[in-house]
């Protein structure tokens, strides 16, 4: 018996030692038998690439070995390759087999245009069988061509600098004075400088400006101040003497003050101007003497030729002398002064007294007028109390002058011929024009020049003709043909005339012009404006019901000229805003013309921005042409948005849930779909669904909402198998993308659910030989394994009845215990 217990324990602790050999092997045989032997770097155009920075796009092939595939018969099209959340993010999955047919299974996986994050340097795979969860194995490799990303340091803070504060302000004021001051008289006085700051002003220099009624006495003019501290006031005191003459009594000092200060940030130059006022008794200035000029008498008018010897008499009307005073004389156009300077020096001219100045001067041969004249320029030094002043003063002395009697311009008299209608649009017509000399001289040689007015044509071969010469009280006619524009906008229509001759004036030939005008009479024309002819969209199409972002789209639209007339050189300009490119194509058209009511087709490659916001975004097409209004032509234009629906691509990721291996009925296993919102705008009203028969779940429907954009986290499922065998379900995931389509996403599982069986413990394997002492430590071990599965068992009963009475709760609180975090989110 003894034997025979030792013998069982043996074959127990063989049995023992044989499991526990099998579990590495268990856990090596779960790695899999895919492996990566190699991976290359490439870029659009299929170069090897060095490295790869933030941002950049590339192109990554990674050569993949099935160790399990001896005979290379599996199809590689067939497995179910997913990138998954790594150093990479974007692009598109595809598989080629690389081994030759016979051979072990060698494939590659081409990822197109992946983008690299900038973090990390791993790229992730998933690969297996749809359908097959166990066939899933997960790999990764190290991209070593990736450049990791560093941020730049924050560039150290510059020390704000202060703002300047602004100069100071300085009051400058005097000390009283008992009474104005008078010509000639010295006063004290004292400026004050009251600084009204709390800056110090530095370096102060005070100048003083005095009026010409004043004078500072010592010859200086400029001071240097003390300090002044703010609120404090210092003092300078001056010595003013009023002028000889105090012409007004505003006299005033003028002040200036200059100083540095500190405003904050360094030392600056301020400055202060101002003006104290110094009353002060004028002096009454003598007046300017009256000077009067006469001549002495003349006989009788000065004929032409004719010498005269003329007195000019300067007397002082004033009351003080006239000092050096000096005489110009300047005579008419007619009269010749024959003196030897038309200036003269005087002596002084006492208050009351004359000087008389002796002037000769001849009559010019062609004296035509009897006004003539000397005129007399006095300029003198007078007594302005107690200081000379100069003076002018000007006089004219008339001469009488007999005129020699001149032929005057001959007067010329304009005529037209009269019109039997009046003027029409394009209409001709001849004129006759008539010049009646009404003078009495004869016209030479005139020549007329004729201008016709804007509506108007001289259809004649010049617009100047040659006439005979016209005696007085004849006349010389010339017939002129014009013809009216096409537009008259006016009836008063009219021909100028100049005519341009010579005549004798009684000494010599002299030209003259005479200029005229005649009216004609003309029709105005009767004028209808154009309507403007606009251009309207009548319908345009962009190929879908709305547009992803980043994609490429042909918008097409139809325009058509609604108005009356023609259009012509017409320019259209497409402008997609920020949310639409040109894709390869400009974005202005031409069109030489566009017939009234006419329509034209114009199709553009566009292309939406990859940022784009979601929703209606607007493109602007605008119009320019032109078109004739009455022969005139005019520009316009005309501007018109459409709307395109925008939305973003829908990048919700949700990987693949990993089934469990072995369950037990009454077991509650969980299973967990993970899931990123890659896209950018957020995914709607998502619901996760269980479908199948063999397990019980708490909530079967489980209602997400809204998943923001850029969010990552799981959605949980716990399944408790009510029967033993295959068990297969379906997990469903239903949301509405950003375009309002609803897409559901279907996982099936499939595992296997064994009757729960409790552990039996044969007496036999415990019986002793009676006498033996009895294996307590058997005993122990065995209980206090049977009381652990008891345990559990228990437990796993209790919560399955508690979830059941709560079923009407809401699956979103199924997590860890005490988690305040939405269902799918992550801490």
């Amino acid at each position: 018996m003894k034997r025979e217990f030792f013998r069982r324990g043996g074959s127990a602790l063989l049995l023992l030692a044989l499991l526990l050999g099998l579990v590495p092997a268990a856990l090596a045989a779960d790695t899999g038998n895919l492996y990566i032997t190699g991976y290359t770097v490439t870029d659009s155009a299929g170069k090897t690439v060095g490295s790869v920075t933030k941002g950049t796009t590339v192109n990554l092939a990674v050569s993949i070995k099935d160790t399990g595939d001896g005979t290379g018969a599996e199809d590689p099209g067939t497995l179910d390759i997913t990138k998954l959340d790594d150093s990479f993010t974007g692009g598109s999955v595809s598989v080629q087999r690389t081994s030759e047919p016979g051979k072990p299974l060698v494939y590659q996986v081409t990822l197109t245009g992946v983008t690299y994050k900038g973090v990390g340097q791993t790229l992730r795979l998933q690969v297996g069988k749809a359908g097959d969860a166990g066939s899933y194995q997960t790999m990764e490799v190290t991209i070593t061509e990736a450049v990791v990303y560093e941020a730049p340091q924050p560039a150290p803070e510059i020390p704000s600098t202060p703002d300047a504060a602004p100069a100071p302000m300085v009051v400058i004021s005097r000390s009283d004075l008992d009474k104005p001051i008078e010509a000639g008289q010295t006063v004290d006085v004292t400026v004050y400088f009251r600084n009204l700051g709390n800056t110090k002003l530095k370096s102060a220099v005070a100048t003083f400006t005095p009026t010409d009624g004043l004078i500072i006495e010592g010859g200086n003019s400029s001071f240097v101040l003390d300090e002044i501290g703010g609120k404090k006031t210092v003092s300078v005191k001056l010595k003013v003497k009023g002028a000889s003459t105090i012409a007004t009594p505003a006299q005033s000092l003028g002040v200036e003050l200059k100083f540095n200060y500190y405003n904050n940030i360094s030392t600056v130059q301020g400055s202060v101007t101002d003006k104290v006022s110094i009353p002060a008794l004028g002096r009454e200035s003598v007046p300017q003497p009256p000077v009067v000029v006469t001549r002495s008498p003349i006989d009788a008018p000065v004929a032409p030729g004719q010498i005269l010897d003329v007195v000019l008499t300067i007397r002082n009307g004033g009351t003080t002398k006239l000092v050096s005073p000096v005489l110009a004389v300047t005579p008419s156009d007619s009269l010749l002064l024959l003196s030897d300077t038309s200036t003269f020096l005087l002596k002084d001219i006492e208050p009351g007294k004359s000087q008389n100045v002796t002037v000769r001067i001849q009559a010019a041969k062609d004296l035509a007028s009897t006004s003539q004249a000397l005129s007399t320029e006095l300029k003198f030094s007078y007594d302005n109390g107690g200081m000379l002043t100069q003076a002018t003063a000007s006089d004219r002395v008339g001469i009488p002058a007999q005129g020699k009697e001149s032929v005057p311009q001959p007067v010329v008299i304009l005529t037209r011929s009269p019109m039997s209608k009046p003027l029409s649009a394009g209409e001709s017509a001849t004129v006759t024009l008539t010049f009646q000399n009404k003078g009495t001289t004869k016209l030479v040689s005139p020549v007329l020049g004729v201008s016709t007015s804007e509506a108007l044509m001289l259809l004649n071969d010049s617009s100047s003709f040659l006439l005979s010469d016209i005696e007085p009280g004849q006349s010389q006619s010339v017939a002129v043909q014009v013809k009216a524009v096409g537009e008259i906008t006016s009836a008063n229509q009219s021909l100028s005339t100049e005519l341009k001759y010579t005549y004798y004036n009684g000494e010599a030939m002299t030209q003259a012009t005479a200029s005229d005008k005649v009216n004609l009479v003309a029709n105005v024309t009767e004028k209808t404006d154009t309507s403007v002819p606009n251009v309207v969209i009548r319908g345009f199409t962009y190929g879908e019901t709305s547009v992803a972002a980043g994609s490429r789209f042909p918008l097409s639209f139809t325009f058509e000229n609604t108005g009356k007339v023609a259009i012509e050189n017409l320019v259209v300009t497409v402008d997609g805003g920020e949310s639409f490119a040109m894709d390869g194509s400009t974005n202005t058209f031409f069109y030489r013309a566009l017939s009234a009511g006419g329509t034209q087709k114009q199709d553009v490659p566009m292309r939406t921005v990859p940022t784009s916001k979601s929703g209606a975004q607007s493109v602007s097409v605008g119009f320019k042409y032109e078109y004739v209004d009455g022969g005139k032509r005019t520009q316009a234009t005309s501007d018109i948005k459409i709307s395109i629906p925008v939305y973003q691509p829908d990048r919700f990721q949700i990987n693949t849930p990993v089934p469990p291996e072995q369950t037990t009925v009454g077991e509650e296993v969980e299973i967990l779909l993970t899931y990123v919102n890659k896209g950018k705008d957020d995914i709607a009203n998502v619901e996760a669904t269980v479908e199948g028969d063999g397990v019980d779940t708490p909530s079967r429907v489980q209602y997400l909402g809204n998943i923001t954009a850029g969010t990552n986290g799981s959605i949980g499922f716990a399944l408790t198998p009510n029967q033993a065998g295959e068990i297969k379900v379906v997990l469903k995931v239903s949301y509405e993308d950003a375009d309002q389509q609803i897409k559901t996403r279907e996982f099936p599982l499939t595992f296997q659910a064994e009757e729960f069986v409790p552990p039996d413990f044969s007496d036999e394997d415990f019986n002793v030989d009676e006498g033996n002492s009895f294996p307590w430590v058997w005993v122990a071990a065995v209980g206090g394994g049977l009381a652990v599965l008891a345990l559990a068992v228990f437990l796993i009963r209790r919560k399955k009845a508690a979830k059941a009475d709560a079923g009407e709760e809401s699956w979103d609180d199924w997590g860890d215990e005490g988690s305040n975090n939405a269902p799918g989110g992550e801490d």
